[in-house]
């Protein structure tokens, strides 16, 4: 009987395409937003930072003068003062008083004053109700001695800081909703072209099985690589040829007995002829022959029978096998997923430690070069108005070139540190051959670990001579961020110190590393099964069991190399590992 060539209409369905992407891009929302905050935040502390010190500044330059005029008693000499100082951008109030607290000046935006009373230190004064500032006492100097004329507090406010933050805010939400825009677009075109679009057609392509027509129900997915689909369609495929060699198994078998069918009519044909020739006395014969076909008969029976259990069984086997097939191959999909995982997840612990390493001399050169910027302004202000004299000058351009310094070492130190990261990065992620210097190397992989390794306070150690070798850096940087970041989890989770010494040598085209803790070692229970897939000793504390068998994996498998490992409680672990590599020259 046909199938019927009209489909059924399809029930409502989600698209994995779809929730995958959802998943995916609020994740990533919720990270940017989050991030975004944050250096809003730590935005907003610098600025207001950078406005201490612009008050702290400014006070140097006007103290002595309105010392001297509290010390003569100049009022409107303090009063225009007091109003080039409210001129100056960062500046939103003054507050003058003589040496008895008496307020002599109050200019522009000031809280109440009786929390200043009590202060008798020069220093910043924490931000309340929105203003902050730095108070400092008035000291005039006559001869050898001096005397406290009175005191200055500059203000400035949150309505100043914000004011001077807007450019970097509004850089920073443009760059987060440009790469927001630009992900979306990318993930969407990746996922329509390499999952949607092929799941469509091999939905369209299975619709079309003919049960009738094997031969023709074959699928054939247009795909560029070789991937999990091209394994769908190829196990498909397989399936088809084995049910077309199933069908064929069972028109032989039904052949088979019909021509056993024959000949069992052949020879009841002979029987009845043979009994038809003998004479009715002979009942003992015919009593023979009549067993004889009943035996015949039971014989044909238990032959149907073992035929049909023989079909039963064959059925079973092949399911069986089907199943076998189909949980090996699903095996090993989630084996290499959860090793991709794993691979990836170092790589986000990587790109998270040089963030954190590179934001530092960021964050100070931003610093350098706002403060920098504010003393051109001044020096501007100051020329442009013929006030100024050489020890002013002096001291600006001292404070430029110790900026421009500052600038310069701190962006050296990040480019550094990124050029490390990008190539340990990039080898991370690459299977392909590339010469290096191993003990430079080395020490570039550790760089990148820095932070978990200071976090920890664990000190690493390389004892490795000159040796210029070509072979897969990308797996040994895996192998030994594995084994540091194993070390760390396992070996000091106890501790809040250690040593990690990693000792190099070539022998025979071959280099052999030595690679030791003092952690806490293992025993030697756990030690035979270190190398096992999902077997860790810290499962509560988020331990996948992949570390180990992903280094024994690169070891034997990329590098072509071998691997021993010993331990014992309280003595720390012991890896020696080697594999084959090839000479170059320094060049």
């Amino acid at each position: 009987m046909k199938r019927s060539k009209k489909q059924s209409q399809p029930l409502a369905t989600r698209s994995i395409s779809r929730t995958l992407l959802t998943s995916v891009l609020t994740v990533y929302f919720l990270l940017t937003l989050v991030i975004t905050t944050g250096q809003i935040a730590a935005e907003y502390q610098n600025t207001r930072n950078s406005l201490l010190n612009d008050l702290r500044n400014q006070h140097y330059t006007f103290a002595a003068s309105i010392a001297r005029s509290l010390w003569e008693f100049n009022e409107l000499q303090t009063e225009a003062l007091a109003e080039g100082l409210i001129n100056v951008p960062a500046i939103s109030g003054v507050l003058v008083r003589d040496d008895q607290q008496r307020i002599l000046v109050r200019k522009g935006t000031i809280n109440s004053t009786s929390a200043f009373e009590r202060l008798e230190k020069a220093g910043p004064i924490a931000e309340s109700q929105g203003t902050f500032g730095y108070y400092s006492p008035l000291t005039f100097e006559f001869g050898s001695t001096s005397e406290v004329v009175g005191d200055v507090i500059l203000f400035s406010s949150r309505d100043v800081t914000i004011e001077r933050l807007k450019p970097s805010l509004i850089l920073l939400i443009f760059a987060a909703i440009f790469k927001s825009s630009l992900l979306i677009l990318l993930f969407s075109l990746a996922f329509r072209f390499y999952l949607r679009a092929p799941l469509e057609e091999l939905i369209r392509q299975i619709r079309n099985f003919d049960p009738e027509s094997i031969s023709t129900s074959s699928i054939q997915l247009r795909q560029l690589e070789t991937n999990e689909f091209s394994l769908l369609e190829d196990s498909y495929n397989d399936l088809l040829q084995r049910l077309r060699e199933h069908q064929l198994e069972l028109a032989n078998a039904q052949h088979e007995l019909a021509r056993a069918n024959r000949k069992l009519e052949d020879q009841n044909l002979i029987l009845a002829q043979e009994v038809s020739e003998k004479t009715m006395g002979i009942s003992n014969l015919m009593l023979d022959l009549d067993r004889r076909r009943h035996d015949l008969e039971v014989r044909q029976q238990s032959l149907e029978h073992e035929i049909h259990q023989r079909r039963i069984t064959e059925s079973k086997l092949k399911q069986s096998n089907k199943d076998l097939e189909e949980s090996v191959e699903f095996l090993q999909q989630t084996r290499e997923q959860l090793l991709n995982n794993e691979k990836m997840a170092a790589l986000g612990n990587l790109v998270a430690s040089i963030t954190h390493e590179v934001s530092t001399p960021l964050g100070v050169g931003i610093t350098a070069s706002s403060f920098l910027k504010e003393e051109l302004h001044k020096i501007t202000h100051h020329v442009a108005q013929g006030a100024i004299d050489s020890e002013q000058l002096k001291r600006y351009l001292a404070n430029t070139i110790e900026s421009a310094e500052l600038i310069e070492n701190n962006l050296e130190r990040a480019n550094e540190l990124m050029h490390g990261f990008k190539q340990v990065a990039v080898d991370q992620s690459s299977e392909s051959l590339r010469s290096v210097e191993v003990g430079e190397y080395l020490q570039r992989i550790i760089k990148t670990l820095k932070p978990k390794l200071q976090k920890h306070n664990v000190n690493v150690l390389v004892d490795c001579p000159t040796i210029h070798a070509q072979f897969i850096t990308g797996a040994l940087a895996q192998v030994l961020t594995n084994m540091i970041v194993n070390s760390l989890k396992h070996g000091f989770a106890e501790r809040n110190q250690g040593e990690i010494t990693i000792s190099v040598t070539l022998s025979s085209n071959q280099l052999e590393f030595s690679y030791s803790d003092n952690g806490i070692g293992m025993s030697s229970n756990a030690l035979e099964r270190i190398f096992e897939p999902f077997f860790t000793t810290c499962r509560d504390n988020g331990g996948s069991g992949l570390g180990t068998h992903i280094i024994h994996d690169l070891i034997t498998e990329k590098l072509h190399g071998t691997i021993t490992v010993n331990s014992q409680p309280n003595q720390g672990l012991h890896y020696q590992f080697a594999f084959p590599v090839t000479l170059t020259n320094a060049n």
